[in-house]
């Protein structure tokens, strides 16, 4: 059953529910009831525009936020690329030196490198395996007494100790 409504339009809307009948092949009549159905449908099911502006604005807060979070990941990733490639440029000079000749073993007089040194702390000749610790000690040409050293070497242990803490907190942040 139907029934006949009569209803006054502007002209402009008038045109526009035209077009919509053209476009999808109906009456006028046809693309009347489709869109006042379409709209009834909307406002049984709450979707006001005003909740659709609600729903936007929501979203669009998100995506801020998204954004926000992506540039603070892109910052991190940039700054753990720089720990990254200070890490690898203090690694490849420690390598460096620990293949550099820094001293002639006590007992043997053969070459003695740094890895050998700081590392297994022996010398590297088979026949010869020397404990290299003497080498730590100040030369008596030095200037330095033995507790001036002993201050010294702990300074610089905190110092390393310091800079590995920071760099692993840096690292969890």
């Amino acid at each position: 059953m139907s029934a006949v409504v009569y209803a006054r339009v502007p002209e402009a809307l008038k045109q526009v529910v035209q077009r919509h009948a053209l476009e999808r092949g109906l009456t006028l009549t046809g693309a009347v009831v489709e869109l006042l159905e379409r709209g009834v449908e909307s406002i049984a099911a709450g979707r006001s525009v005003a909740e659709l502006e609600r729903k936007l604005a929501l979203a669009a807060s998100e995506r801020e936020r998204a954004e926000a979070r992506v540039r603070e990941a892109e910052l991190r990733l940039r700054a753990a690329g720089e720990r990254e490639r200070i890490i690898a440029r203090v690694y490849a000079a420690v390598s460096e030196r620990a293949r550099q000749q820094l001293a002639r073993c006590p007992r043997c007089r053969k070459p003695v490198r740094g890895s050998d040194l700081f590392v297994s702390g022996r010398c590297p000749q088979a026949d010869c395996g020397a404990e290299l610790t003497s080498l730590l000690t100040p030369a008596p040409r030095a200037g330095m007494d033995s507790s001036q050293y002993v201050a010294l070497t702990g300074a610089l242990g905190v110092l390393v100790g310091l800079a590995v803490a920071s760099s692993d907190d840096a690292d969890a942040a």
